[in-house]
């Protein structure tokens, strides 16, 4: 065989194991969240095209929205639109990293204040990712099982929060 064509045979063989690293490489980064949150969830957290940002609170009267989380009902204080805002598609990329997420802490059996939600909705399919974030928890509406989150949840709050009329945590 020539060197030219043992040449072009190397270089083949190096870009199909490189690429198959970074298939690798991009699986094992989400594959914990994607087993948390279902990978119909994930792909509506990565791809929806109607995101909302809603802010929650206590329960005081039945004239709100109302939101079943982690077996509490929280209300609906007031929903965002904010599908367009620049620097979603990185806020949505973080929700679906491992790293962002403490796997070795169990979330303590205690009530939490649930007071954040991002809402995501495409072609008649929705999903709502609830968050307390005094306590750094998330979990999905309407189902049980919640995981701790790290230092993003700080991000998420200081990229939705400037879009919500209220602060996230404040009761009307």
């Amino acid at each position: 065989m020539s060197r030219g064509k043992c040449a072009i045979l190397t270089m083949v063989l190096l870009g199909c194991a490189l690429g198959g690293y970074a298939v690798w490489h991009h699986y094992r980064q989400g594959r914990r969240i994607l087993e948390f949150w279902g990978s119909e969830a994930a792909m509506l957290i990565r791809h929806a095209d109607q995101v909302e940002v809603w802010r929650l609170g206590p329960q005081a009267d039945h004239s709100r929205s109302q939101l079943q989380v982690d077996g509490q009902t929280v209300a609906v204080l007031e929903q965002v639109e904010i599908s367009s805002l620049r620097g979603l598609v990185h806020a949505r990329h973080a929700l679906i990293i491992d790293r962002n997420y403490d796997w070795s802490a169990a979330p303590e059996g205690r009530l939490v204040a649930w007071n954040l939600a991002l809402h995501f909705r495409q072609d008649g399919q929705q999903v709502t990712l609830v968050f307390a974030t005094d306590s750094r928890l998330a979990c999905i509406a309407g189902r049980t099982g919640v995981v701790r989150v790290t230092k993003m949840m700080d991000r998420v709050v200081e990229f939705v929060t400037p879009h919500l009329a209220g602060t996230v945590g404040q009761n009307p």
